[in-house]
């Protein structure tokens, strides 16, 4: 294994291509909504939900096939850009690392994921409209139930079905991460995984999966092979920070607060709406493809919301690493080294910092660790 350069600095090569290959990722993502809404749009002023309704309402479980083959269609429409987006581009600027026959295998298990769960939340939909009035605040309470038992079981599901994963086998650092995971007061934790994700991709990633005495981190075998063992600690000690934080309970709960009003404006909109494509308000089978459009229409609005609690709550996880593992320097060396191989960029646009990204930049997680730095130094 070569020797990883430490402390790292930035790769002016992937500086200059950093800038190229977000740009054509937003591109991308803006181009993914209008085919989105394409779709939604053609199925309805086409009439197609109309005639996938006449033809599943001769059968059982209409609740169930109707928003299957509406989802299929708009699977196949993403399809194309999808493939050229995460293999094609991705293989160019040497993010990806899949054969096509991983590719294709990976996006058949993701799709097959996208459609069971989302045929459950459309069935509880459903139930929900047919049963309750209000529907929406019923529909929300399921919802929140739902997303909290996907955000704790998601990891221990997942991780195996998409991901090879093995024991890691390094004894001294697998001792060294437990005993942080210790001394910060996270109990439980009596495993170290190595989940292989150089078969797909060069995305580093360290994750916590389990339950109860089963949890275990799962550690990506590219994180591994490409960061040193302090900058390891470094990516744990956010993790745990996550954990401590109770990051995951703060996400639902925001959900929570948001889901009712988004159902709410969605059931006035869709009963707007729905007679200019002979749907019989929001308790027709048929008001699948304009109720997607216009929840999907409220969640794109309230992005900036979400993305700037989403930024906060990393922060607070990149301090909580700081003041724990207590090595800024390699947090530093970290946050660049994240930055070259995600091809991200350092000091990305404010707008679109503010309406994007989930994340903060680079440039101000760097700074924050060199200010704490500094602050400790004066002391």
């Amino acid at each position: 294994m070569p020797k990883i350069k430490y402390p790292y600095q930035f790769d002016p090569k992937k500086r200059k291509i950093a800038s190229e290959y977000r740009r054509a990722k937003l591109i991308m993502y803006f181009l993914s909504l209008i085919i989105s809404l394409a779709t939604g749009f053609f199925i309805l002023y086409g009439g197609l939900h109309l005639a996938i309704k006449d033809f599943v309402v001769q059968y059982p479980l209409e609740t169930i096939t109707y928003p299957f083959l509406v989802l299929t269609i708009f699977s196949i429409t993403g399809l194309p850009l999808s493939f050229y987006s995460s293999f094609i581009f991705d293989h160019k600027f040497k993010i990806a690392t899949y054969k096509l026959s991983g590719w294709i295998t990976d996006y058949l298990k993701g799709t097959l994921i996208y459609f069971v769960f989302s045929l459950i939340v459309i069935a509880g939909l459903y139930f929900s409209i047919r049963t309750f009035d209000p529907w929406w605040f019923t529909a929300g309470i399921l919802y929140v139930i739902f997303s909290i038992s996907m955000n704790y079981i998601f990891p221990f599901l997942i991780i195996p079905f998409m991901w090879k994963t093995e024991t890691y086998k390094d004894k001294s650092m697998r001792a060294r991460i437990l005993k942080l995971c210790k001394n910060i007061g996270v109990n439980g934790i009596k495993n170290v995984i190595v989940i292989k994700e150089s078969e797909k991709s060069v995305r580093p990633n360290a994750v916590f999966t389990g339950f109860g005495n089963s949890k275990e981190i799962g550690l990506f075998d590219t994180l591994l092979t490409t960061f040193t063992k302090d900058e390891i600690e470094t990516v744990i000690g956010h993790e745990l920070g996550h954990y401590i934080n109770r990051d995951i309970l703060k996400g639902v709960v925001l959900e929570a607060v948001l889901i009712f009003p988004i159902l709410y404006l969605t059931d006035h909109f869709v009963n707007l709406y729905s007679p200019m494509f002979g749907i019989n308000g929001i308790n027709d089978l048929a008001m699948l493809p304009l109720f997607g459009i216009i929840y999907g229409t409220l969640n794109f609005l309230l992005m900036p919301l979400s993305n700037t609690f989403s930024r906060w709550m990393e922060s607070k996880a990149d301090k909580f690493a700081l003041e724990h593992v207590r090595k800024p320097v390699a947090q530093v060396s970290t946050e660049k080294r994240l930055a070259d191989l995600h091809l991200d960029e350092v000091e990305p646009n404010p707008i679109m910092e503010f309406w994007f990204r989930s994340h903060p930049s680079a440039i101000r997680r760097i700074r924050m660790a060199e200010n704490w730095k500094r602050a400790k130094l004066k002391r």
